[in-house]
């Protein structure tokens, strides 16, 4: 035998009896930590006013305040709540949509006869554009929605209806960004 074939045979029979010896073929790997920083999650918050000029208010279309607890509404009676809100909108692509709550036919507010408005939101003496919220809108603005008493309310229908304006309120809904909802 040739030197060559006999250092074949000697490097796989080292080899053999390495791995069936119990000995292991080990490869090599390291891991390190990439330092990537910490992140603060933001806010969304909705607290209404407690104070007194900044809680809510009824007003009719003429724009006289009203008790919501005697007043007796007519077709095409035009009801229109007003009320300080302090909100709290953080985070970077933070976004949100107020809303009414509670304005729907389950709570006895039929669209055939009461119409519930978008609800108009101004901070200062500026009217907020649109219906999406950002961080610069956060801190007290002022909310007014309107209820309209429809006036093709036929005949005597609805007369001594009763609506119930305890369970109405507004909520925040934080809107997803948009690379959210990619795929």
């Amino acid at each position: 035998m040739n030197k060559m074939a006999k250092g074949a045979i000697a490097t796989g029979l080292g080899v053999i009896l390495l791995v069936g010896g119990g000995g292991t073929l080990a490869t090599w790997n390291l891991a390190q930590n990439a330092s990537m920083g910490k992140v603060v999650t933001g806010d969304l918050n909705l607290v209404p006013s407690t104070t007194t000029a900044g809680q809510g208010q009824w007003t009719n279309a003429a724009g006289t305040k009203i008790d919501i607890a005697s007043y007796k509404v007519v077709p095409g009676d035009v009801l229109i709540y007003t009320q300080d809100l302090n909100l709290t909108i953080s985070g970077d692509l933070m976004a949100a949509k107020l809303a009414v709550t509670g304005a729907g036919i389950n709570n006895g507010f039929d669209p055939a006869t009461v119409s519930v408005s978008a609800t108009t939101l101004t901070k200062g003496t500026q009217i907020l554009p649109g219906t999406v919220l950002l961080p610069a809108d956060s801190g007290t603005v002022q909310a007014s929605t309107t209820f309209t008493f429809n006036t093709s309310t036929a005949g005597r229908s609805d007369v001594g209806a009763n609506y119930d304006f305890s369970g109405v309120g507004y909520s925040l809904v934080q809107q997803a960004p948009a690379s959210a909802n990619k795929s």
